[in-house]
């Protein structure tokens, strides 16, 4: 501790308190100053920074309460206040102490360990907590049960030097304890995480052992990169084929966390090992001591775990040991702690594969209490295809746990034979999987000294899809007879009834013997003297216990010999070590077919689109289309890889009658890419899946970046009665209610909002606030040839039908005030109105004057009362009369009854600068927008056969209008619309249920934008001059007729290709 740093840090805090500088200027002071004072960065310093407003539970008068902890150091709550001289704020910290204290007894640190500390940054005082009620089982502790023992106080104002040191005394009581911290996802990335410091410190060394590996053992290397690319590159996307050293890295360090954090969680305590001790960690015999047979495998790693390219990494090995140090390996929470370090990984790697984000461990677990409710007395066979670190399994455990009773006191051979083959998992990343090793050891520790037998951890490095593997990219179709394995380029026929559930125990034995045979082989001398398999499969029937026939007997002594002579050749070449594990991991889906009778998981949500040229892409479509879930038409790239897993593993993995809840992306509720699988046509596919979905919950809106639901089953033929569903407000807090499939057209949606709500309704969500115009009715009333008079006022005249106003009035049903003639009316009355015929694609013509009876001012409509009207002039005074005579209504009404009715004259009140205008009726769709900055806002006005919307933009207003004019949204649009007696009905405000909402950042928007100004470009080009120029005319032909022209030459526009496809991106 810097004592200088401290005197002066005093000081200036002291200052500040003087001050009257809030709490948060205060503490931030603290934090700032915490580095100078303690240069050696200790564990603790970083933890207090990135700790601040920490969430934590606790009970209160009012019930469960929600708070945030100033700082939690380890087992300590911190409390910080403004000047603790003062009573009142004394008083208020005191209480937060002890509800924090309370907090933290809630998440299991007992009460003896637990610390308190409330400060001002100057005052320091410290307190023990002590339990003094049995508060009930469910309920959480409160203030109200924790009674505060003041042990130290160090008031730094003092400035002495023995104050001093009482302060660096209270730190190491408070804050540095040894075995405090606690260990969870979150203090997991910090310490450890490839953004922390630690990972910045170690790296190069891990890079170096890499690099020197690879150099010194080319041949090895080559076949790493080999595999590695041939399975792990899958994970990726556009970048498929090009062998990432840095990702490799990164995952080396990563697995020797695991590696390293795992023993330290079986000793229970932290350890600090002898080289030889690290590399027994790092090569597994560590943990085959503690009879756990395959939570190391000589994976893709393997080789680095051998001298002298271990001898390198031995120093951070032992650096992470002393970090750990830190920790309480005591007491483990039973969350997942790896799920925050994966996503860090992913984000950081764009590992598309691994999914968007870690589940919260609240979501698995209500899913996994759902199904176990429904699997109610079968004994749980629980998996998860896409397991990520494992917050599935975890959950699984602890339910079935729960359920049966099961703990280290209460234990019997029955409960080991139910809770050791509960859950399995797989997952197509070996980081993952080992994470999630390393999770299912946490929730399983404490049953191994009971456990008879070697210790099986059930998660392996597979393809759940079981489409490849890294030795296969083609795995063979029911009724084929051999999987063709490729081991170093040479291909071996195995025979495929060794890969089904039948015959697990003959596959595990087989490929142990085969390997066992291949490598004592490889230590004698080589020889080219024939080889006879038929003891080692002999000895493979007897280990298993399982009858094998003669043909396959002879089947398998072929694959044997061929197996036998390729390992020991790679192990002469030096190319050996990860073919076993590969082999083992593999194939292991093969052999649980129909084993489950329940899947839980969330599948890696991505759109086909993003896989680029991933080989892995035409084996999806295959899957895709064998259960006739792909999207038609411009839909299809965006088939969702979630789909696509989760009915292969329903349909391979689960028996009949078993559950299935996937979390999905809610896209699945309404999506035009969806449409197949909510129509269940896997049913009627060539794959004959009886699948029903029984219910649906909608998960908060911030619980992944994108909005997510879970999506529930059984594997049936059993159609349900209702289709129960939740709605999540808050963690574990929802609103229950039923869903129907809702039909219109050809679109289907998934709503709580009732079975007669219109499909369209239920898209529109988020749908654009696009608003009708007002009823500029009867248009002759309204309008006039009107002649400007120099004093500003106007003359009217009839419309003529020969002249260039008749399109205003041409459809008139009644011809009120059609004759009107007067001199000198008022201009304060005259209005730019916009009416359907004004409007082109992309192009507004000038609007029409009209006029009407009420003023607007700074937005604000007025009607005109007789007062008004004896206060303007006679001329004007006299046509307001006319009129209102001709409608038989008082001018009052008529303006806020009739032109407003539904209020929508007054709201068009125009406060941007871009206004969107899309017509309002027709079969074809139809935009365009306008600079509200070259009009009066006060003197415009939009008809009823318009729709109009603001946008805060000119990008927006781009996007908008290029959607409405795109014949993809006309497609989209006919989805919606049943064919009636009378053709497709109007369209109405149909488009702006179904066009996503404008976002700046969104790629594909931003392509819409771009194509479509190039569009308008050329467009505008053309109607320069020609027929094109004559068609903006209102009055120059019907409306259908003009706009059916001008889309057909904007259809031959060069610039029409780019824009189609960018609209369609986006709309379908």
């Amino acid at each position: 501790m810097n004592r200088e740093n401290l005197r002066d840090f005093a000081i200036q805090a002291q200052a500040l308190i003087d001050e009257g500088a809030v709490e948060d200027r205060i503490r931030h002071y603290l934090s700032s100053r915490l580095l100078s004072i303690f240069p050696d960065y200790p564990w603790w310093v970083q933890a207090h920074m990135q700790g601040t407003e920490e969430h934590v539970h606790f009970s209160s008068t009012r019930g469960t309460r929600d708070g945030f902890v100033d700082a939690v150091v380890g087992k300590t709550a911190i409390e910080y206040e403004k000047n603790l001289t003062i009573q009142g704020i004394f008083s208020e910290g005191y209480h937060q102490v002890k509800e924090y204290s309370a907090a933290l007894c809630n998440i299991g640190i007992p009460e003896s360990e637990v610390l308190g500390v409330l400060s001002d940054t100057v005052r320091w005082y410290g307190y023990k907590a002590r339990i003094v009620s049995e508060p009930a089982e469910s309920r959480l502790l409160g203030p109200d049960d924790v009674e505060l023992e003041q042990i130290m106080f160090v008031d730094l104002s003092v400035g002495t030097d023995e104050e001093f040191s009482r302060f660096e005394q209270f730190i190491n009581q408070f804050m540095a304890r040894a075995e405090s911290r606690i260990l969870n996802a979150k203090t997991l990335v910090t310490d450890f995480g490839v953004e922390s410091s630690f990972y910045r410190e170690s790296i190069e060394i891990f890079s170096q052992a890499v690099n020197t590996a690879m150099t010194e053992k080319p041949d090895y290397a080559e076949l790493i990169k080999q595999v590695w690319q041939n399975f792990i590159a899958y994970l990726g996307a556009s970048d498929y084929g090009s062998f990432s050293t840095e990702t490799y890295v990164s995952e080396f360090y990563l697995v020797t966390v695991a590696k390293v954090l795992c023993a330290n969680i079986l000793a229970g305590r932290a350890i600090i090992s002898s080289d030889d001790e690290i590399k027994e960690i790092l090569g597994g015999e560590y943990f085959s001591r503690q009879n756990i047979y395959n939570f190391v495998d000589y994976d893709y790693f393997g080789w680095l775990n051998n001298s002298p390219y271990v001898d390198l990494v031995i120093p951070c090995v032992r650096g992470m040991q002393s970090r750990l140090r830190a920790y309480d390996l005591s007491r483990l929470g039973e969350q997942d702690i790896f799920g925050r370090l994966l996503a860090q990984l992913a984000n950081r790697e764009h590992r598309l594969m691994l999914g968007q984000e870690f589940t919260p461990h609240w979501i698995a677990r209500d899913i996994v209490d759902y199904n176990i409710e429904k699997l109610g007395d079968e004994e749980p066979r629980i998996m998860d295809m896409c397991c990520g670190s494992g917050v599935f399994l975890i959950e699984s455990i602890k339910a079935v746990r729960e359920k049966y009773g099961i703990s280290a006191d209460n234990y019997d051979a029955q409960k080991d034979a139910i809770i050791f083959s509960a859950v399995m998992g797989f997952d197509i990343d070996p980081l993952a999987v080992m994470l999630a090793k390393v999770n299912w050891i946490m929730a399983m520790r404490d049953l191994f000294p009971a456990h008879v037998g070697s210790i099986t951890v059930p998660i392996y490095h597979a393809d759940s899809l079981f489409v490849a593997t890294p030795i296969t990219h083609r795995m063979p179709t029911q009724g084929e007879d051999y999987y063709v394995l490729t081991l170093n380029r040479q291909p071996i026929r195995v025979p495929a009834f060794l890969f089904s559930p039948a015959y697990r125990k003959v596959f595990d034995s087989f490929i142990s013997k085969v390997y066992r045979w291949a490598m004592a082989r490889a230590r004698q001398e080589e020889t080219t003297d024939l080889i006879s398999t038929d003891p080692l499969v002999d000895a493979v029937k007897r280990e298993s216990g399982i009858e094998i026939g003669t043909q396959k007997k002879t089947e398998l002594s072929a694959a044997a010999m061929q197996m036998v002579l390729q390992l020991e050749t790679l192990q002469r070449q030096g190319r050996n070590g990860i073919w076993h594990f590969i082999i083992s991991n593999s194939y292991r889906p093969g052999m649980t077919e129909k084993q489950f009778n329940c899947i839980v998981s969330n599948p890696p949500w991505m759109a086909m689109s993003k896989l680029a040229d991933n080989p892995y892409k035409n084996a999806l479509r295959e899957i895709a289309r064998k259960y006739a879930i792909q999207p038609h038409g411009a839909a299809h790239p965006h088939m969702e890889l979630a789909t696509i897993f989760g009915v292969s593993s329903i349909d391979r993995y689960l028996r009949d009658g078993g559950h299935w809840s996937y979390i999905l992306p809610a896209s699945l509720m309404s999506g035009l890419n969806h449409e197949p699988f909510r129509k269940e046509k896997y049913a009627t596919s060539d794959a004959k899946l009886e699948a029903k979905v029984r219910a649906i919950w909608e998960l908060p809106t911030d619980t992944f970046k994108n909005k997510a639901v879970v999506l529930s089953g059984e594997k049936s033929t059993t159609e349900p009665d209702v289709i129960s569903g939740r709605v999540y407000g808050a963690v574990r807090n929802y609103e229950p209610c039923t869903y129907t499939l809702n039909r219109q057209g050809k679109r289907s949606a998934w709503t709580n909002k009732g079975g007669d709500v219109e499909v369209a309704d239920v898209i529109a969500g988020d749908s654009l606030g696009f608003a009708q115009g007002c009823d500029l009715f009867p248009r002759t009333a309204l309008f006039h040839q009107f002649v400007r008079r120099p004093n500003g006022n106007w003359d009217i005249r009839p419309i003529e039908r020969t002249g260039e106003l008749w399109y205003l009035i041409s459809e008139s049903k009644k011809n009120l005030c059609n004759d009107l003639v007067a001199e000198d009316f008022e201009d304060e009355f005259m209005y730019d109105a916009f009416v359907s015929k004004h409007l082109s694609p992309f192009i507004m013509a000038a609007p029409a004057k009209g006029l009407i009876p009420g003023r607007k001012a700074q937005g604000v409509w007025k009607p005109l009362f007789q007062a008004d009207l004896a206060l303007v002039n006679a001329s004007t005074e006299y046509v307001f009369r006319q009129i209102a005579d001709a409608v038989g209504q008082d001018l009052v009404p008529f303006l806020s009854e009739k032109i407003n009715i539904y209020g929508k004259l007054y709201k068009q009140n125009f406060s941007q600068d871009y206004l969107v205008l899309s017509s309002a009726s027709g079969s074809n769709p139809c935009a365009a927008y306008i600079d509200l900055r070259q009009f009066d806002k006060n003197r415009l006005v939009i008809d009823q056969t318009l729709y109009w919307y603001l946008s805060e933009t000119e990008d927006e207003a781009i996007y908008i209008s290029g959607l409405l004019n795109s014949a993809t949204l006309w497609d989209a649009i006919s989805d919606f619309q049943p064919e009636g007696g009378f053709g497709k009905r109007h369209i109405h405000a149909l488009p702006y249920k179904i066009i996503p909402a404008f976002d700046p950042d969104d790629d594909a928007q931003r392509e819409v934008i771009e194509a479509t100004k190039a569009l308008m470009e050329e467009w505008k080009v053309v109607c320069e001059s020609g027929q094109y120029k004559n068609l903006l005319v209102p009055n120059s032909g019907t409306l259908p007729s003009r706009r059916r022209k001008q889309q057909s030459r904007i259809r031959e526009l060069a610039s029409y290709g780019r824009y189609a496809a960018a609209c369609a991106g986006v709309l379908r």
